[in-house]
């Protein structure tokens, strides 16, 4: 949980450095995000997919077959880091044509090279982590993630603002801190890997000359469907953002604030739901199926009673804490509002991110993806656009929209997850 939060730290200072350049600033982050995040989750979702596997096997006693899954994942990985970083690039022109404010737009490009750049060695850290996390070793991952984001931070204030001889690069400065902070962390992680020898152990055991389908194979069978759960989430909230570019510039930037102070308690939440996913797995490795149950549902107890907690913090200071990233009133204003939308769907986010990784746990993924996809396509989505378009409702009919999404998918989620259990016990 505290790599989670950490990692969530770099974006959060990202958008309060950028939001003193101004709302147009802002609002191009949230753009490029928004755009470099859709293709960047079916990355996360093969990733998932190892700490998945291999907590499995570790829990089985299979030793081969953790090295296997980590080999069969890192390239994988890289090659998904290289296919996605060329895909942005090629796509910059697309950017002109969506509606969007033309400044913003610029700006938006920037970012989102510089971004595609850090593809590589995002997905390669994420192998690392994701093995780490499988075998209950958190650590590691956590050390490097931390002191990469503190990296960040700094190298964020320098080229953002120009400082210590640098060019001032504004928001492209934003995406170059990520990119050097990420191969930072790569290399940070294989040295305290080296240190943690019943860690590298397993690295050192894997042959990269040869290499079997069936692993692979294994890898997808979770990954995809992973990554469309991350897809339809992930795209439902970038959508939001392109239908608040619609309505106007100082609305996109305050769902940018909105959604980037939501963002620290999601990724608190993450924590908790990685380790419900290797608990989780682990138990079921062991056939200890009654653990494997109390592992998921004490994980939606936690979840809920934390972002209970948040949402009544969102509330009491929803008019400060937009004023944390930007002086421009129209655009607090619209914050503030949308973060009672925020406070009030804090419970059903932290629930359907749970309960999504238990079931990935238990590597039920098929049926989550369905759901996903109903909630946030069929639901969220549509009543996002008709709400704040067609009704003419703004920013709050973005949000209603998200809100219902975020509730269908909790519900149905959790009631999918009881259900398994019990089949199993």
């Amino acid at each position: 949980m505290a790599g989670q939060l950490g990692q969530i730290t770099v974006y959060v200072a990202d958008n309060l450095m950028v939001g003193r350049l101004g709302a147009e600033a802002l609002a191009a982050v949230s753009l490029a995000v928004a755009i470099i995040a859709v293709p960047t989750v079916i990355g996360m979702g093969i990733a998932v997919a190892l700490p998945t596997l291999i907590s499995e096997a570790d829990g089985a006693g299979e030793d081969k077959k953790v090295s296997q899954y980590f080999k069969h994942g890192f390239v994988i990985n890289l090659l998904i880091g290289l296919i996605a970083g060329g895909l942005f690039i090629l796509g910059l022109p697309i950017l002109d044509d969506i509606g969007q404010d033309p400044g913003v737009v610029v700006l938006a490009k920037e970012y989102i090279f510089v971004s595609a750049l850090g593809l590589v060695p995002m997905m390669i850290f994420m192998t690392f982590r994701g093995f780490s996390d499988g075998m209950s070793e958190t650590k590691p991952p956590m050390i490097a993630m931390l002191l990469g984001n503190v990296l960040n931070v700094i190298l964020n204030y320098i080229f953002i603002f120009g400082k210590l001889g640098a060019p001032a690069l504004g928001v492209e400065g934003a995406a170059l801190a990520s990119l050097i902070a990420r191969v930072f962390m790569i290399v940070f992680i294989v040295l305290l890997l080296l240190k943690w020898k019943n860690l590298w152990c397993y690295i050192k055991a894997c042959n990269f000359k040869t290499y079997q389908s069936v692993m692979a194979s294994k890898i997808f069978e979770i990954g995809i469907p992973s990554s469309l759960q991350y897809f339809f989430e992930i795209s439902a909230f970038s959508g939001a953002a392109l239908i608040m570019g619609m309505v106007s510039k100082n609305a996109q930037a305050a769902h940018q604030i909105s959604i980037n102070i939501s963002s620290v308690t999601f990724m608190i939440c993450s924590g908790l739901a990685m380790a419900a996913t290797i608990r989780v797995g682990n138990q079921l490795g062991k056939k200890d199926y009654n653990a494997m149950r109390s592992a998921g549902l004490s994980a939606f107890i936690q979840v809920t009673l934390m972002m209970a907690v948040c949402s009544l913090i969102f509330v009491l200071f929803r008019s400060y804490l937009p004023l944390l990233y930007i002086n421009d009133m129209k655009v607090v204003e619209i914050a503030s509002l949308l973060l009672i939308f925020a406070a009030i769907f804090q419970i059903p986010d932290g629930l359907q991110v749970t309960a999504l990784s238990a079931l990935r746990g238990i590597q039920d993924v098929k049926i989550p993806t369905f759901i996903t996809f109903f909630s946030y396509y069929i639901i969220g989505i549509p009543i996002s656009y008709f709400t704040a378009i067609t009704f003419e409702m703004g920013a709050p009919g973005v949000w209603l929209g998200l809100l219902v999404g975020l509730f269908f998918s909790a519900t149905l989620l959790m009631i999918r997850f009881y259900r398994l259990s019990n089949r199993y016990v």
